[in-house]
């Protein structure tokens, strides 16, 4: 199984520095790895909506008030990025449970994805979601650590990202601008095959309900 270690050595690897038995050992090539891995992983993971750490929760409501929103929203501990705010409307349709709606109610599929507003606060060192709208769920990208859930082609890119980041502090800027450039060219291409790799396990298109066809 892939694990935080072998993806270091992927990108030691690829810039030719050896390996590591662990992210703790005195080496540089192992400071510099442990320096780096977290916020490169982050910052892979928040450049799509990749399927193995997308998720969509319930919002905890909060008592906090907030200037000019009417509703205030606890905001997930392991989120990265928020994708949209999912109005209640849209689940119930979702759930094609069209039978609570009266025909004033139904409305076209083009329709369900509507943009809830809200803006994202800090309130005693806590970040809070505000909108208007009441029970809110949140489609975000959440921040998953488990590297025996990135896909292959992701681990690829990311040991070549890792590794560009990686290859002037371990190899000197003399060799280490020219790895630094391979590994980012490698990495852009790696990057390609994964988010096509994880489009092609998704089906976005919403169903429609024989209720509402036969009203059209």
């Amino acid at each position: 199984m892939t694990s935080e270690v072998e993806i270091c050595n992927l990108a030691l690897s690829n810039i030719r520095a050896g390996s590591i038995n662990s992210l703790n050992e005195a080496s540089l090539p192992a400071q510099t790895c442990k320096l780096k891995y977290n916020i490169i992983r982050d910052m892979l993971l928040t450049t799509m909506p990749w399927g193995f750490c997308h998720k969509i929760i319930a919002l905890a409501v909060l008592e906090t008030e907030v200037f000019s929103w009417s509703r205030a929203y606890q905001y997930p501990s392991d989120c990265l990025r928020i994708n949209r705010l999912v109005g209640e409307q849209e689940q119930l349709l979702n759930s094609n449970d069209v039978s609570r709606f009266t025909d004033s109610q139904l409305f076209a599929i083009n329709n369900f994805r509507t943009k809830v507003p809200y803006e994202i606060f800090n309130f005693s060192n806590n970040k809070i979601i505000a909108a208007n709208e009441p029970n809110l769920r949140v489609d975000y990208i959440a921040a998953v650590t488990d590297p025996t859930l990135f896909p292959t082609t992701f681990v690829m890119a990311f040991s070549h990202l890792l590794a560009s980041e990686i290859a002037i502090p371990i190899v000197g800027a003399e060799n280490g601008r020219q790895l630094r450039n391979d590994s980012f060219a490698m990495y852009n291409q790696y990057l390609n095959s994964a988010m096509a790799d994880d489009l092609n396990e998704q089906h976005a298109d919403v169903a429609e309900s024989e209720f509402i066809n036969a009203r059209r």
